[in-house]
Formats: C-alpha cells, structure tokens, sequence
C-alpha cells in the first residue's frame, strides 16, 4: 500500500474492521490490561493491534499475555486512551495507522452481528441463548433438541487453551475425569467465567464446536456458571444432529 493512497487505506481499514477480533499485547495486569504501544518521531504514541494471535503472540514474547478482543469494544476501549494523549492505533506494526478520532468512523464496517454493539455484550448465538432459556423453564426432549439445532446454526466465543498450539479451546477436567469444553453466547458470559483475566478469545462456528466434542472431548458446556448454562455429551450431539 503506497503512502498517501486513500482509497487503498481505507480498503485496508474496511478489512480490518470486518476480522471480528482484534489483539493486542497486554502490558498491564489481568485486572487492568494496557495494550502496548509504540513512540514514532512526529506522530506520538500509538497502540499496536493485531490482526492474528500469531502476530500478537510474537510482540508478547515469552511468558507475555495477549488480549483477543471483539472489534465493537476494541473501537471503544482503544479510543479511550485519547485522554491519556494517545494519537492513534497502529495495525501489525510497521504497518497502516488511524488517529484515535477516526476509530468510530471504523463502526459502519463491523460485521453485521456486531455492527449494533458498542460497549454492550457481543451476543454471538442470541438463538441459541433464547432456546436455553427455554430449556430451563421447560426441560423436555423437544427443547434440548432446540438448543443443539440453534447452538449448531449460530458462532459461540472460546478462550484458547494457554497451554495448547492456539487453536484448541479451554477446557476443563471435572470430578468424573472427563475433558469438558468451555463455550459461551456472549462476551458477559465470558467475562463473568474469566473475572477479567488477560485471554485469547475467539469466534468459531457452532457446529464446528459440536463436532469437536463428538470426536476429542467427553462434553461441552455452554455459558458455565450461568443460570442458563447448557451442558452436553457426544451421545446425545450424535442423536440430535447425526
């Protein structure tokens, strides 16, 4: 991209607003993460954002944490930091940069299961969230089928095992021994689960999930200490969707 091409600046920032997730190397502490920036001679302090966990995990470097942040918050919260003098936000330095002040004008290009959130929730399976609720208040056969179908046709949120290559997802090993996958809806849920630790989420198709339980995990619970909370095992995943 040529300096000073604003058509293809603004093609690049379309793109970047569309990944769903952005990154960023959290140079402060789980309970007040501070994403990392950079000094440039005539322009100021920019933040780094990053387009893949690779990258993120590269600047991070050993022992380093990194936030994946849906892009609606990622706008807000970066924005933020013009009260502290920040001029902008810098995507996989040495790459493009925006100032500060045109990171709300990024919100028309979000994804459109996002394009409403600013510093709300992201409801990723808001379907699958509704038949849940409906399982709780009547907990039949024909509504547990519901929640597989929706929880199958919608995306849910994962934090990525720490521990693993960065594409597995966290799980945990209950009383029983079994490897029981965390999922959740939405990103309150999540928070609720993670109290503000510095993790990796990410967003991945429903059944994709599903099928990962059928083949490697032993269940899967959605929305975890949540009083909606789904669980299921590869036995009835099979039943209900084949």
């Amino acid at each position: 991209m040529s300096p000073g091409d604003q058509q293809a600046e603004m093609a690049f920032w379309e793109a970047a607003s569309k990944l769903g997730i952005w990154y960023v190397v959290n140079r402060g502490t789980q309970d007040d993460p501070r994403p990392s920036g950079f000094e440039v001679p005539g322009t100021g302090k920019l933040l780094g954002v990053y387009s893949t966990p690779e990258r993120a995990g590269e600047v991070a470097g050993t022992g380093g944490t990194f936030l994946g942040v849906p892009t609606p918050q990622a706008l807000d919260w970066l924005a933020s930091f013009a009260a502290q003098g920040v001029a902008g936000i810098v995507m996989d330095h040495p790459g493009p940069w925006v100032p500060l002040a045109t990171l709300g004008y990024l919100k028309r290009w979000l994804p459109a299961g996002q394009a409403a959130v600013t510093t709300g929730p992201v409801v990723a399976a808001p379907a699958a969230q509704a038949a849940m609720d409906s399982y709780v208040a009547q907990p039949d056969d024909a509504a547990y089928a519901e929640v597989l179908r929706r929880l199958a046709g919608e995306s849910l949120l994962v934090v990525s095992d720490p521990q693993g290559d960065g594409q597995a997802p966290t799980h945990i090993v209950n009383h029983r021994d079994e490897r029981v996958l965390l999922a959740f809806t939405d990103s309150t849920r999540l928070t609720a689960m993670y109290a503000g630790k510095a993790v990796d989420v990410r967003q991945r198709p429903g059944s994709e999930l599903l099928q990962l339980v059928a083949a490697e995990y032993d269940a899967v619970v959605v929305d975890p200490q949540h009083p909606s909370s789904f669980a299921a095992n590869p036995a009835w995943i099979r039943d209900v969707l084949g």
